[in-house]
């Protein structure tokens, strides 16, 4: 079990555990803005995604994190990565969601810095990453250059209207 840490974060591995605090998260038309799949409409629909996230645990010996407040021991979000295929290789994607009482307070540049030290650490010393958002959605923009990524106009629109891509320096396909 990998559980990550800094002095106000706690990341652990998902567990059904924190269905019903995911669903909270995952339901929130707030925190669901720019999801292109938008908000979940059932718990259902949560266990399903958590039990993917556990999959890729167990497949790829790396994943989503669930993200929790040491202060208050409370579920504020999720972050992590997931291998995706891109351009004739594998790549990292990033990803986070926060919920809304806890934005702007630094925790999901702090915990994805977790996510990107553990990389290094033991999976590969020079990963290759992208980010995938909206063009404006500016908080997550600013997050993933926070975190050493930038904007890549070539990308833009390549998967549906008004995405845009960031790539960590040295990853170029």
């Amino acid at each position: 079990m990998v559980i990550l840490e800094n002095n106000r974060l706690k990341l652990v591995q998902p567990d059904l555990q924190y269905l019903e605090a995911m669903h909270r998260i995952h339901a929130d038309p707030s925190t669901n803005r720019y999801n292109p799949g938008g908000p979940h409409e059932s718990i259902e629909q949560t266990r399903e995604m958590l039990l993917n996230w556990m999959d890729d645990w167990k497949r790829d010996e790396i994943g989503y994190f669930i993200m929790i407040e040491k202060a208050s021991n409370d579920v504020i979000g999720m972050c992590g990565v997931r291998y995706r295929d891109w351009q004739n290789g594998r790549i990292f994607n990033l990803a986070y969601r926060l919920d809304t009482a806890y934005t702007r307070k630094g925790y999901t540049k702090e915990a994805n810095e977790l996510v990107l030290q553990y990389i290094h650490d033991t999976i590969d010393t020079n990963p290759k990453i992208v980010a995938r958002t909206k063009y404006n959605n500016i908080p997550s923009i600013k997050t993933a250059e926070a975190l050493g990524l930038a904007l890549n106009p070539r990308f833009d629109n390549f998967e549906e209207p008004g995405d845009v891509y960031l790539f960590n320096k040295g990853c170029f396909a």
